[in-house]
């Protein structure tokens, strides 16, 4: 475990609570910016046929091989998002899933958040598998799979940038983080889907 962190975390002791709500600040940020007649709506056809790999596991899960993430994608209401962070990657509910079109099909982006850093009752081995604390170590055309309902998608990495906003829907999956504990310096990853 970083000293540093644990002495910051004993100094500071409610630096969780100020990271989670500095990540609910940027979400409630994007789903104001991103308004509703930014969407064109899409509507599912009822006689498409999604093609599932049964030896998929069911539910949801983030893979980056390049910085070692292999974690679970938790769903949590922008009301009760910091459960979901506690655990590691949240998918923001008010955006896309992988299953809906993509962003250029006129869907919403995916969006991901996690903390950097995470808790103090996290181990190393579970913050670098769970947590986006190597993100910054992402390159352009790194590949990302989440596995969503028995089916993978992949998408490939297109730009790295630190902001304090989201500046580009058009991707398809969004992913970012705290840049140091507490800052309002995000990292954002911007990926396209390929398969």
């Amino acid at each position: 475990y970083p000293i540093g962190l644990y002495f910051y975390y004993s100094v500071v002791p409610n630096t969780t609570q100020l990271l989670s709500q500095a990540l609910r600040e940027t979400s409630n940020q994007m789903v104001k910016q991103y308004t509703s007649d930014q969407v064109k709506a899409v509507e599912p056809d009822v006689n498409v046929e999604i093609n599932k790999d049964i030896s998929l596991p069911e539910g949801h899960y983030l893979n980056i091989p390049s910085i070692g993430v292999d974690t679970v994608i938790w769903e949590g209401e922008l009301d009760n998002y910091d459960k979901a962070l506690h655990k590691g990657v949240w998918r923001v509910s008010d955006f896309g899933s992988p299953a809906e079109a993509s962003a250029k099909e006129g869907g919403r982006p995916v969006i991901l958040a996690a903390h950097r850093f995470g808790y103090l009752d996290w181990t190393q081995e579970y913050r670098l598998k769970n947590s986006f604390y190597e993100l910054p170590k992402l390159k352009n055309g790194d590949v990302v799979e989440i596995v969503w309902d028995q089916r993978r998608y992949t998408y490939q990495v297109q730009r790295i940038e630190e902001a304090t906003e989201i500046s580009d829907y058009s991707s398809d999956l969004i992913m970012y983080t705290c840049k140091f504990l507490v800052s309002p310096i995000r990292i954002f990853v911007y990926a396209t889907l390929t398969e």
